[in-house]
């Protein structure tokens, strides 16, 4: 049974896609056999562990562009519920007016 293993650059950042390898296999060192952890944007090995390699800064910028996407999501949502309730208040509105325009015509032949 293989296994996902990931090659890493010379500064321990992990480059590709990850390889496969059989557990019994010896591997070269810069083929690491240790599962990346979730939620690293830049994994970087460090000899014992996977860290993240990404600075502070671009971390804080794709949580707020993730964040800002939902945000969006949610308005889009609003936006669609405000623009049907405005069309049902314009055909309400309509409707009093030729009911109005109606009555008049049976109150003044």
């Amino acid at each position: 049974m293989y296994i996902e293993a990931n090659r890493i650059d010379e500064n321990g950042f992990r480059i590709d896609d990850p390889v496969l390898v059989l557990p019994t296999d010896v591997l070269q060192s810069d083929v690491i056999s240790v599962p990346v952890p979730e939620g690293i944007y830049f994994p970087k090995w460090i000899g014992t562990e996977w860290v993240e390699g990404a600075t502070q800064e671009y971390i804080d910028h794709e949580n707020n562009r993730t964040k800002g996407t939902a945000d969006m999501d949610l308005l889009k949502q609003e936006n669609t519920l405000l623009k049907a309730q405005v069309q049902a208040s314009a055909d309400r509105s309509d409707f009093h007016e030729e009911l109005i325009a109606e009555m008049a015509m049976l109150v003044y032949p």
